[in-house]
């Protein structure tokens, strides 16, 4: 059913939810997950700010993208699946535009992304990088949200 399956991470547990159910579509379909995490360092100073003041601790990008590969290279061997990692710069592109760039490039037949549920001036300060993407593919997209 699905050859190829993007999955986007970033250091949250919704993109850990991701990762298991694109591990788990693979392991049905006999796919491979590309786990992509996109370095984000924001386009303009008031972006960073922002993040910092909703984000109390904004950690260094990659050493999220190399723990969040650790789990994934971790659950690829536990679950027998084929798994590629790959991180790439954003330099002031939106990630969502990154996002689909990628899925393109690995011809990606679904792209698996986890939601932050944000809500209110959050979500406007921050934006959506799952509205975005959803809007900016022709590939499906499967959203999943955690809301803990």
């Amino acid at each position: 059913m699905y050859d190829r399956i993007l999955v986007a991470l970033d250091d949250s547990a919704s993109a850990e939810m991701a990762l298991r159910e694109a591990v788990r579509l693979a392991k049905q379909s006999r796919g491979v997950v590309y786990a992509l995490s996109v370095v984000d360092r924001g386009r303009w100073p008031g972006e960073v700010s922002a993040r910092l003041e909703f984000e109390r601790e904004l950690p260094a990008a990659p050493n999220v993208a190399t723990r969040m590969f650790d789990v994934a290279t971790e659950l690829f061997q536990e679950s027998g699946v084929t798994g590629k990692t790959r991180a790439i710069d954003a330099y002031g592109e939106s990630v969502s535009e990154v996002v689909a760039r990628a899925a393109e490039e690995c011809d990606a037949d679904i792209i698996v992304i986890g939601t932050h549920g944000r809500r209110g001036a959050q979500r406007f300060l921050l934006g959506s990088v799952a509205e975005s993407l959803v809007r900016s593919t022709q590939r499906p997209v499967l959203l999943l949200r955690h809301d803990g």
